[in-house]
């Protein structure tokens, strides 16, 4: 009896000090094999401030309202450092509506993941000096050149809204699968990319089977170890090089896309696939008291010609160059406990914020007089532009956590320049501008009212980071 109680006894005191597992190497610096790990978790609410004329609200899939989980992050890293290698590898939660991934549901049918973990960084990148220049290679997926300005820790604000340049589409994308270099020599830098163009949440050869160029150009200069400048110029090359023949032919991307009519099959330039996105900014900061951005964008639609294969004898249609441009500002004031940031946003496009070309050279004079000298009517170019404006009040706990809340307001102008609108009939239901334009000549059983249309978003973050 009392040798069946002592040896379960015996194992179970032995089990308390058994042998400690080693789980790491010695030659390593910490206890994760020399992984770095990470994460940014960022609990969002946000609400729409509903028109009390109208009686609009968003119903849209989007994190402007409701409680969400925008920049949120988990990243591991590991370096080698005689070597000069390290790895990347990093996730990052986002609405599956962006990829539209939906799972099977138990009752049949699909049922929509409403929150995934993507892939956002998972590169190798090669380091090495020589003598006063460093060169870094990065093969993978990546962070774009224009994303600078948040990793350089000029725009502080990324978990209260997306940077300026993303908010205007320098590239679809911030993050892309592609190759770079990083050339730095004392104050200058010079980062060019190459890479798929379709942007890392969207399928390789979706707008072009051809390869985006990026360039990114910096001067940036510490002073006295309390103040930073720096100025920027970027440049992108839509589907520069490596397309292919086909590249628009009718339905093969979205160049040209497929009208569903047999009777045409339309060709056309593969400029018509092509786009340029320049930018330049410059940044001041004055430790945590002031943070200052200001900068500029522009983008030009390529055009060129198209006809149908199928009439050989029939003359090509031109398509037009179109234009876009943009201009940014933010400008931060603190203590080091509290920040007050206001930024403003002003581009060609709408009603959603994002820079669009829309203009053309299309007005007046010269488009008055057509090929056969008649005068025609009238031709104006897209006049369609939004205004945005936000401010952040934010309280910083310590380095890597804060609370902010903050106010973004949207007005944007339709292809006239007239204020966009919000369109409501009797029933309380939202029409279009051709709906309530049609009711003045001919009868409509419900009645529509027009009112201005201004978007107005209050949110409420909270960042840390470890």
């Amino acid at each position: 009896m009392l040798k069946k109680l002592f040896l379960p006894i015996l194992f179970s005191v032995s089990s308390l000090f058994a042998e400690e597992i080693i789980t790491t190497k010695k030659e390593e610096p910490d206890g994760y094999f020399g992984l770095k790990l990470g994460a940014i978790v960022t609990p969002t609410f946000g609400y729409r401030v509903r028109d009390s004329a109208s009686g609009v609200s968003d119903t849209t899939q989007s994190e402007k309202t409701g409680f969400s989980l925008p920049w949120t992050l988990v990243s591991i890293s590991k370096e080698w450092d005689d070597k000069g290698i390290k790895v990347e590898f990093w996730g990052e939660v986002i609405r599956s509506s962006v990829l539209s991934n939906d799972t099977n549901a138990t009752t049949g049918g699909n049922k929509s993941n409403p929150q995934m973990l993507a892939i956002r960084r998972a590169n190798v990148q090669k380091k090495w000096e020589f003598g006063n220049t460093k060169h870094t290679l990065i093969f993978g997926m990546q962070e774009l050149p224009h994303m600078h300005s948040v990793w350089g820790g000029y725009y502080d604000w990324r978990y209260m809204e997306r940077s300026p340049l993303e908010s205007l589409g320098f590239s679809p994308d911030p993050v892309d699968l592609g190759l770079s270099y990083i050339g730095q020599w004392k104050s200058l830098t010079a980062h060019l990319a190459v890479v798929n163009g379709e942007g890392y949440r969207s399928i390789q050869n979706a707008t072009g089977s051809g390869y985006d160029t990026i360039l990114r150009l910096s001067w940036e200069q510490k002073f006295l170890d309390d103040f930073k400048t720096g100025l920027h110029f970027l440049g992108r090359r839509a589907n520069a090089f490596g397309y292919s023949g086909n590249e628009c032919f009718e339905g093969k991307t979205k160049c040209i896309p497929n009208d569903n009519d047999p009777n045409t099959a339309l060709r056309g330039d593969v400029r018509l696939s092509q786009e340029d996105s320049y930018a330049v900014e410059s940044n001041f900061i004055w430790r945590e008291y002031v943070n200052l951005g200001l900068g500029g964008m522009a983008k030009k639609k390529f055009g060129g010609q198209y006809r149908n294969a199928l009439i050989p004898t029939e003359f090509p249609k031109q398509v037009q160059e179109k234009y876009g441009r943009g201009g940014y500002v933010w400008f931060g004031l603190g203590n080091g406990m509290f920040r007050i940031v206001f930024r403003g946003e002003m581009a060609t496009g709408g009603a959603a914020q994002g820079l669009r070309a829309t203009e053309t050279d299309s007005q007046e004079p010269w488009v008055r007089i057509s090929g056969n000298g008649n005068l025609q009517s009238p031709a104006y170019s897209d006049k369609s532009y939004y205004i945005s404006k936000q401010v952040y009040l934010e309280y910083l706990w310590t380095e890597s956590a804060r609370l902010g809340i903050g106010y973004q307001e949207q007005r944007s102008y339709d292809t006239s320049g007239s204020p966009n609108k919000w369109y409501i009939d009797n029933l309380s239901n939202e029409r279009t501008a051709s709906e309530y334009k049609e009711q003045f000549t001919k009868p409509l059983p419900a009645q529509i009212s027009e009112y201005g249309r201004l978007d107005r978003n209050i949110l409420v973050k909270a960042s840390f980071q470890f």
